[in-house]
């Protein structure tokens, strides 16, 4: 399971691997198909999005509008039974501006599978700045 020992720890380990490889497939399997995802703001990226086809919308829109650029790099989780905290740092250029911070994903699970995301960011000031 890697460094870390709760199942749903590794699911988030491998949830990151996905991203980071642009592996929908993969992320099919771990994110619900009627899964949430919830990031703040009024920005391009922000709202709650519904159901695979809104959730992979966004995060393709993080590539699209950061030019390829923007990557999450895990660096802790914490898991239980039914929830999952992913500690990761989100980097990204757009134009002249840069994203260095890190974030809080917290996250439910049931039956081995993402079913809501709520993100909490260090510097919401710059997340709306950067992605405005």
């Amino acid at each position: 399971m890697g460094m870390f020992e709760h199942p749903n720890a590794a699911l988030v380990e491998r949830l990151y691997a996905a991203f980071d490889a642009s592996d929908k497939e993969s992320l099919k399997k771990l994110i619900a198909e009627d899964a949430v995802w919830h990031v703040p703001g009024s920005t391009e990226v922000s709202g709650d999005h519904r159901g695979h086809e809104a959730i992979f919308a966004y995060l393709q829109k993080l590539a699209d509008l950061s030019g390829g650029t923007f990557r999450a790099e895990l660096i802790d989780v914490l898991a239980s039974d039914m929830h999952a905290a992913a500690l990761a740092a989100a980097i990204g250029e757009r134009g002249d501006r840069v994203l260095e911070q890190t974030y809080l994903l917290f996250l439910r699970i049931e039956n081995d599978r993402i079913v809501e995301a709520r993100l909490f960011n260090e510097d919401e000031e710059a997340f709306q700045a950067f992605w405005a």
